[in-house]
């Protein structure tokens, strides 16, 4: 019987401390975790992208950081993928815990600055400049001073262009230009009118495609086969621009303006004059 009432009384009193808690649960009555609240705002991601990791080993380049459970010192290394320079391995050959580097951020638009594999990276102006070689100067389109002797107009053709004999015969002079540059060309004058020769080589195409590129000029007719002519108004005065085979004949008039029979007696001379 006396056994009977401990069994009864022990009951009681887990009963009774039963019944202070909420049921299926450690917690007290009033008591445990904080409700869910739909209005609370958003929580923090509980993991963030790492700003940097360790790894073993020892810095090369500086203090060594707190050892790991097993002992080794660790190095914090920035977390870029960048490739050690030349001479220098990133792993250890024997496939152990080696060297650690920290790895500094790679400068942009330093001349001096290296590049992973150890060369030497270009500045941005340098780049640019040398990625496109220069291209060499173009040769000027004629060569003056080719022939000895540029008075290739007889007395006749130099006396229809002066509109008078001629008052010395045609001579070669030395001319300076406006540039400093000295040329040679064939003068004759005649009462206030000169009458100037020069014979060129073009450097670019032929003769004949020179003297089809002048523009606003009057072509001369009735000129020896495989040549051609025309007339331009130019500061020197009327030009004629004859090509032959070889060379561009310039004859210009300072003072008047020749006849288009004129013109084309002094063609017709100075094809027969000109070098072949």
């Amino acid at each position: 019987m006396a056994r009977t009432a401990a069994v009864a009384t022990v009951l009681a009193g887990l009963l009774a401390g039963c019944a202070s808690t909420v049921s299926g649960t450690p917690w007290p009555t009033g008591r445990g975790p904080a409700p869910f609240s739909s209005g609370a705002g958003p929580t923090e991601p509980t993991r963030r992208p790492p700003t940097s990791f360790t790894v073993p080993g020892p810095l090369s380049n500086g203090p060594l950081a707190a050892p790991t459970t097993d002992g080794r010192p660790t190095a914090t290394v920035p977390p870029v993928p960048v490739p050690p320079p030349s001479g220098v391995p990133s792993d250890p050959p024997d496939g152990g815990a080696g060297v650690a580097r920290t790895v500094p951020p790679v400068p942009v638009g330093d001349g001096a600055s290296r590049v992973p594999d150890g060369r030497v990276r270009p500045s941005p102006g340098t780049a640019r400049a040398t990625a496109r070689p220069a291209s060499p100067a173009a040769p000027a389109p004629l060569t003056s001073d080719v022939v000895a002797d540029e008075c290739l107009l007889d007395r006749a053709a130099l006396t229809g262009l002066l509109g008078g004999p001629p008052v010395a015969p045609a001579t070669n002079a030395v001319v300076t230009r406006t540039d400093g540059t000295r040329t040679r060309a064939c003068f004759a004058l005649a009462d206030g009118v000169t009458v100037s020769v020069n014979v060129y080589t073009t450097n670019r195409g032929t003769p004949a495609g020179y003297v089809a590129g002048a523009r606003h000029g009057s072509a001369v007719t009735g000129l020896p086969a495989g040549t051609s002519a025309t007339v331009l108004d130019t500061v020197a005065g009327p030009t004629l621009q004859l090509a032959t085979a070889r060379h561009l004949v310039t004859v210009a008039v300072a003072g008047r303006t020749p006849s288009r029979d004129r013109w084309r007696a002094a063609a017709v001379a100075a094809v027969a004059a000109a070098p072949r």
